[in-house]
């Protein structure tokens, strides 16, 4: 036990948890910030043209009410449902256009915190042999910035990541 960190000095940290979502979480918290990718094209026009008014601005600093407003999706979560989309536009409807976002590393969005859990950082993935399949789609097991077919093919490759200065890895 490192005599310098103590319970007290713990409570200043954000907790996330260690599977695929609160890995994604870590990856915003960490500073890596999604932006509108100046060359991309979203296929819902409604949408497209509401991200092209703040496109200067990050995703998360716009108003996301506004932007998920009339989107539909896998979940009841109208953040999650325009996340989805923007990260894989018409997946629902069998479609795998490349995602809209562009993510930037910000040292200024940087906030540090803790990844908690039990096991090894990707939970349910660790179990998962290169030759399995899921009810979701395989895109929608990727994450921000990693392409999940470079992940699976081939032989199973066990892929971790740490969080050590506020960098993710």
């Amino acid at each position: 036990q490192d005599s310098n960190i103590t319970f007290h000095s713990l409570s200043h940290f954000p907790f996330t948890g260690n599977g695929p979502s609160g890995i994604c979480l870590s990856y915003l918290l960490s500073g890596y910030t999604p932006y509108l990718d100046p060359l991309a094209v979203h296929p819902n026009p409604i949408l497209f043209r509401k991200l092209q008014e703040a496109k200067q601005l990050p995703i998360t600093e716009q108003d996301l009410e506004f932007l998920c407003e009339g989107l539909e999706g896998r979940s009841g979560n109208p953040v999650a449902v325009l996340f989805d989309t923007l990260l894989h536009p018409n997946a629902d409807l069998g479609f795998e256009f490349p995602s809209v976002l562009q993510w930037r590393m910000e040292k200024k969005h940087h906030i540090p915190h803790l990844v908690l859990g039990k096991a090894t950082p990707g939970g349910a993935w660790h179990a998962m042999e290169g030759s399995m399949l899921t009810i979701s789609l395989g895109i929608w097991m990727e994450l921000p910035g990693v392409n999940y077919r470079d992940l699976t093919s081939g032989k199973r490759r066990y892929v971790l990541w740490w969080i050590t200065d506020g960098s993710f890895q």
